[in-house]
């Protein structure tokens, strides 16, 4: 921290808030003192404390001081400033929601400004991180200055369109969210939202601010009072979607344009449709020109038309693209207009003449927006391709080119070196990067399709691409030549991995396919298939002999890469997996899927270890560092997220500009490369992990932890509380071995060793039931019942009326047949839901099967209770009665069980177990006969049931068990 920012937390806490809140303005207005007003506002200590203690936009309210027009700055202090202020603005959307994301996005914004007091403030920031974080090696984020000044977020969907009230203090947004939301533009702050659509188009607000206009899908428009936000009329005629609207500068009509071929023209007063314009085969955008006269629609049918507003009468067809019109803006003399179409083209037409005056070109994609500048000078425009391009209207030059990828970065592959990074990007190329200096080396261009994945070879000095032009291609890198292009799939190649060696290379393909190619001759040796949808990734183990897919199909596969056999088939996401990394030592894998996590595997035993949290929206791509301790996610929520694969906790996170679609690891497990989907491609730098502990093999925490966890699956207790013993020693700070090792104890019965390890872990615990259920399972068997129904209460209080969750969990434990742990289960869900028959009468076969008939009695009286008549329920409790000797009762309640139910097997296979026990071997065979042929897993039963140990010696017996014996 900073000597001002220590100073500060020296003060009292009513001092330090009268200062934070008024010292910069007494600065200014009171004393007068520019100079120190300037060294506080560049002092990272003070912004830090600031943010903490009074948010961002009284922060960012602080530099506005900087304006008055008496305040003596250099010009060296007052760009200073407004440079800092930028860049704290751009992203309050962040700092609202992560103020620990302070540091990192300063270095983002401000990296490249080499004034000193920027440079000095950075530094003062770096020191300041006590916590791991990612570093920017070069300025990744919009600079201060450039771009948007705000970001503004509310939306639950697409923002569709946006309109700025005439005094500019505020905006309303457009939503496929079903709403619209007014803000204000200089706080950024949400001021209300407004409800009644099924799905907003396009908005438009009178002159006077006073009233908006949206369009929706549900095909109307609605007229708002923007200061109420009350709904003041519905306008319907349209048939169709209303996909855009305007407002004549009288503001006294409007003009709607919808899917199905019309124009309607609206009187906003009284919300009746004057007139209805047809001529078009379907329209897209309407402007308005400045005097009210008349308006220029945009069509599908790659054609503009100039209307009558008065009159409705179409004066003009302008003609010359060669596709669909998306949109078109009127300069403000209204001698001119400008539109934008998926021919790629911008046109500038003459309104008076309806002639063609210049074509635009530039973009590589669909333009599908535009707008002009209020002197008419210039006008920018919007494209699919994913830039901004700005023009001279005038000579019809395009002034602003922006550099780097321009689409989205799908991955990047980070050379052995760890000097050079290949990016592959949408655009249809690849990129060769610096990693130390952040430039451009080389651009590869041959694909004709997106380029959705790379790997470089072990030597650096080839790679090979995957693309959506179903092909791969193998690069040299250091000539930028296409040496090879491998054919075989039939639909998108979506992922390619090396072998080791560099001699083969897997790929994946969305024709469910995997293939293995030889990469010196080109030649494909193998197919795999088993997939049922698209194969999104895949990633070879170290050995290169498995390889482990991810599909649609929202599973993962394990290969035999050898023989191309499928091996295991990995089950537990909800959704499609996207992307799969295998850990260095091999044993583990970690996935990521459209279900917003990443889940940990064991490989060996196919079994799902841990789920990552934290995202908010589909992870798309997933690395893990060489030394297997961390691994970095890439998310369309626009974070990169660093997790520590011992815990499972992220330890840092990046939030960007732009959904983040790949990432990897340098060699040197700290330098991170990124892509995202605005074509940036991010160089950051982990800082701030500390000791892991040692990542060289024998010991490396990670795999001793995840082992463990293995070992305590298979039932090795002993052998898996040695290796989490090992872990402790490695990582006493990780509190999830604590929480693991008091499981492993609690299964071993040393109860007293369970507490004590659990109650370690207690501060990570959280709402994990299983814990507070185990933790009072150890609790009751060291006789100490009062912690132990505390424990459980906090356990049952985590979700109150969650009666599955507990039956569920007593269903698994009677299986391990654990039945003290599966009654303390059902008591849990019997608390909840007393009066369920099927819990009582599953608690009397715990009861029983522990040992404790008596009880089971009574238990099963309750469950006859709520059900009387079931057959089922008057067997169990037969059961428990013959367990006590009390056989007349028993058979009466079998005798009864048959008259409910005469197809009722565990009332037969009972009555055969008690005439087994009397030595009447004809009854007892008869009735096993019976339950053998309603239910055939009686046989098995019988086998080792030892009420029939008195007859096992009889030829019957044998035969109807099936033991090898000739039936007659």
């Amino acid at each position: 921290m900073s000597k001002l920012g220590v100073w500060l937390a020296q003060q009292s806490q009513g001092d330090r808030e009268y200062l934070l809140k008024y010292q910069p303005r007494d600065f200014v207005q009171g004393l007068k003192d520019f100079n120190r007003y300037c060294a506080w506002l560049t002092d990272f200590g003070f912004i830090e404390m600031k943010l903490e203690v009074l948010g961002v936009q009284a922060l960012i309210d602080d530099y506005d001081l900087a304006r008055i027009s008496d305040v003596l700055l250099s010009d060296g202090q007052g760009e200073t400033l407004r440079l800092i202020q930028g860049a704290i603005r751009k992203s309050a959307h962040v700092l609202d929601k992560d103020k620990t994301e302070l540091v990192e996005h300063l270095w983002g914004r401000l990296f490249d400004f080499e004034t000193p007091e920027i440079q000095g403030m950075l530094a003062q920031a770096k020191q300041s991180k006590d916590r791991p974080w990612l570093r920017p090696l070069k300025a990744n984020l919009e600079r201060p200055g450039e771009g948007a000044l705000r970001t503004l977020v509310g939306h639950s969907s697409f923002v569709t369109a946006v309109a700025i009230a005439p005094n500019g203090k505020t905006a309303i947004s457009a939503s496929d969210d079903n709403t619209l939301k007014i803000w204000d533009t200089e706080t950024g702050r949400e001021l209300k939202t407004l409800t009644g659509h099924s799905s907003v188009n396009a908005v438009a607000i009178a002159p006077d601010g006073k009233t908006a206009i949206s369009a929706s899908d549900d095909n109307t428009l609605k007229i708002w009072d923007t200061e109420t936000g009350r709904e003041l009329k519905t306008l319907i005629g349209h048939s169709f979607h209303v996909k855009a609207v305007a407002i004549v500068p009288d503001g006294k009509t409007a003009i709607s344009v919808s899917n199905y071929p019309t124009l309607g023209i609206w009187d906003t007063e009284t919300g009746s449709e004057l007139k209805t314009l047809t001529g078009h085969s379907s329209v897209n955008a309407v402007a308005i020109a400045p005097d009210g006269k008349t308006a220029i629609s945009a069509s599908y049918d790659k054609t503009l038309k100039i209307w009558d507003t008065e009159t409705g009468r179409e004066l003009k067809t302008l003609r010359g693209h060669s596709n669909r019109v998306n949109a078109v803006a009127i300069a403000p003399d209204g001698k001119t207009a400008i539109s934008a179409s998926s021919d790629n083209t911008l046109k500038i037409w003459d309104t008076e003449t309806g002639r063609e005056l210049k074509t635009l070109t530039g973009h590589s994609f669909h333009v599908k927006a535009v707008a002009i500048a209020p002197d008419g000078k210039t006008a920018i425009s919007a494209s699919s391709d994913n830039t901004l391009k700005i023009w001279d209207t005038e000579t019809g030059r395009e002034l602003k080119t922006l550099t780097g990828h321009s689409f989205h970065v799908k991955a990047v592959a980070i050379a052995p070196d760890g000097k050079t990074a290949i990016s592959a990007s949408s655009d249809n190329t690849l990129k060769i990067w610096d990693t130390e200096t952040g430039p451009e080396l080389k651009t590869l261009t041959g694909h004709s399709g997106e380029v959705n994945a790379v790997d470089l070879a072990p030597d650096e000095k080839t790679a090979i691409s995957a693309s959506s032009d179903n092909t791969l291609k193998i690069w040299d890198t250091e000539t930028g030549r296409e040496l090879k292009t491998l054919t075989g799939h039939t639909d998108k190649v979506t992922a390619v991995d090396l072998a080791p060696d560099g001699k083969t290379a897997i790929s994946a393909s969305w024709d469910s396919t995997l293939k293995i190619w030889d990469t010196e001759t080109g030649r494909e040796l193998t197919t795999l298939t088993g997939h049922s949808s698209f194969v999104t990734a895949v990633d070879l183990a170290p050995d290169g002999k498995t390889a482990i897919s991810a599909s649609y199909d929202k599973t993962l596969k394990i290969w035999d890469t050898e023989t191309g056999r499928e091996l295991t088939t990995l089950t537990g996401h909800s959704s499609a997996v996207n992307a799969v990394a295998i850990a260095p030592d091999g044993k583990t894998a970690i996935s990521a899927s459209y279900d917003e996590t990443l889940k940990i595997w064991d490989t060996e035993t196919a079994s799902e270890l841990k789920t990552l949290a934290g995202h908010s929206n589909s992870v798309l791509a997933v690395a893990i560092a060489p030394d297997g301790k961390t691994a970095i996610s890439a998310s369309w929520d626009k974070t990169l997220k660093i997790w520590d694969l011992l815990t499972g906790k992220e330890v840092a996170s990046f939030s960007g500009e732009a959904a983040f679609n790949g990432c990897a690891f340098a060699p040197d497990g700290v330098t991170v490369v990124a892509g995202d989907a605005s074509g940036r491609v991010h160089f950051l730098r982990l800082e701030g992990m500390g000791d892991l502990g040692d990542a060289a093999a024998p010991n490396n925490p990670v795999s001793l932890f995840y082992s463990g966890l293995a070992l305590a699956k298979q039932g090795q207790y002993e052998a898996a509380l040695a290796k989490l013993t090992e872990v402790a020693e490695i990582r006493p700070d990780a509190l999830i071995v604590c929480l693991e090792q008091g499981k492993v104890l609690c299964e071993l019965e040393r109860y007293a060793e369970a507490v004590a390890s659990l109650d370690q872990a207690k501060e990570i615990a959280g709402k994990d039931r299983d814990f507070w259920f185990c933790r009072g399972f150890a609790l009751s068997k060291c006789d100490c019942q009062e912690a132990a129904r505390e424990s459980w209460d906090f356990a049952i209080n985590i979700q109150p009326d969650d009666c599955d969750f507990w039956s569920e969990k007593a269903e698994a434990l009677f299986e391990l047949e654990r039945y003290e742990q599966t009654i303390l289960c059902l008591d849990l869900a019997i608390n909840i839901e007393p009066n369920q028959a099927y819990l009582w009468d599953w608690r009397g076969r715990a009861l029983q099967k522990n040992g404790r008939a008596q009880e089971a009695i009574s238990s099963y009286d309750r469950a006859l209770e709520l059900q009387p008549d079931d057959a089922g329920i008057l067997a169990n409790r037969a059961w428990a009665l013959l367990t006590l000797g009390r056989h007349e009762e028993a058979m009466a309640n079998l005798d009864k069980a048959l008259q409910i139910d005469p197809n009722c097997t565990g009332a037969y296979y009972y009555k055969a177990c008690y005439f087994a026990l009397q030595n009447q071997i004809e009854l007892a065979l008869v009735n096993l006969q019976r339950a053998i042929e309603l239910e055939p897993e009686y046989r098995e039963l019988a086998k080792t049931d030892t009420d029939f140990d008195g007859i096992r010696g009889d030829v019957r017996f044998q035969e109807l068990l099936g033991n090898g014996v000739t039936e007659n």
